[in-house]
């Protein structure tokens, strides 16, 4: 319904919008910039020029070691 394949969800959390999507650490910036305060603060801190690398090397080592803490979501 959101036009995302299973791949595109196993390999990466998805935050879609007014059907724009956006994936791994910009997509938790978004889901942050929406939550209740303070959570808005960090996610504005992980889009700042800078920050977003380490945002992005720090989401890539954590999904990295998803599949240790979740099981692969399930098909359909």
């Amino acid at each position: 319904a959101l036009g995302l394949t299973r791949e595109q969800c196993a390999d990466a959390v998805q935050w879609v919008v007014d059907g724009r999507t956006v994936s791994a650490h910009v997509a938790v910036a978004a889901a942050l910039r929406h939550a209740r305060m303070p959570w808005p603060l960090a996610g504005i801190v992980i889009s700042l020029p800078g920050i977003r690398s380490v945002a992005a090397a720090a989401y890539r080592k954590v999904a990295a070691r998803r599949r240790c803490a979740a099981p692969t979501p399930p098909a359909g």
